[in-house]
């Protein structure tokens, strides 16, 4: 399952059920919004794709899209 935590955007994908705190089920399918920059990061770390920390969200987006695995 993908979690997004809704206080800081952090996305995570693990087998086990987390509760509480504020993580929320993600379903990236449905949520057709832009990413924010905090998202952007941590799918390129999980993605194992170097960035610039203080890279545009344009630019984080291009490269996510470049890098993503379908």
């Amino acid at each position: 399952m993908i979690y997004k935590n809704l206080q800081t955007g952090a996305v995570i994908v693990t087998d086990h059920k987390i509760s509480g705190g504020d993580w929320e089920v993600h379903d990236p399918e449905t949520d057709k919004k832009t990413p924010t920059i905090p998202e952007l990061q941590s799918l390129l770390t999980e993605l194992g794709v170097e960035f610039d920390p203080k890279a545009k969200k344009q630019e984080l987006l291009d490269l996510y899209e470049a890098n993503k695995v379908d």
